[in-house]
């Protein structure tokens, strides 16, 4: 009778364990999602002028002395105002889209990184540049915020070229 209980026990632990972690999926999947079409359709807001914009200011080579940079930042803010998103920012490629890191061009958080600052390449900034919106593969840990998970999203100027993927950092919890 007790090895009865007792693989009782350990059938019930697994299947609560199996179900925890099915729930914690779901989470996951939601924030995923939610982060996702916070990229999205913000990047939808930025396509046509503010896309043109930061195709002039890349090729201007002028970063933060651009003319218009602080009136885009100002859009990136006020995009990430009434996200729900902790951190909402624009890269650009450094080099080959599969592989170099990706720099910040604009930055409309609260406390902004600078202009030029690098982001290591990952696999979500080459999706978004080649026009997939996409979310990153797991949460990361940011000092000020807690538990994050990216979003990237393509910006288009008005001509539908890529010239920007947006970059959303959203709760993971």
């Amino acid at each position: 009778m007790r090895k009865h209980v007792k693989l009782f026990t350990l059938v019930m632990a697994l299947l609560l364990a199996v179900s925890f972690l099915s729930a914690a999926a779901a989470v996951d999947n939601a924030v995923a999602e939610k982060a996702l079409s916070i990229a999205s359709n913000c990047a939808k807001q930025l396509d046509g002028a503010w896309g043109d914009k930061h195709a002039a200011m890349i090729e201007s080579k002028k970063g933060a002395e651009f003319a218009d940079y602080e009136s885009m930042r100002a859009a990136l803010s006020k995009l990430l105002a009434g996200s729900g998103a902790v951190y909402m920012y624009a890269l650009y490629p450094s080099g080959a889209v599969d592989s170099a890191p990706f720099f910040i061009t604009v930055d409309g958080s609260e406390e902004p990184d600078e202009y030029g600052t690098a982001n290591d390449w990952e696999t979500g900034f080459a999706a978004a540049w080649k026009g997939v919106p996409t979310a990153a593969d797991e949460a990361e840990e940011d000092d000020d915020a807690g538990l994050l998970l990216s979003a990237y999203a393509p910006v288009h100027d008005s001509k539908g070229n890529v010239v920007a993927i947006l970059g959303v950092d959203y709760p993971a919890k």
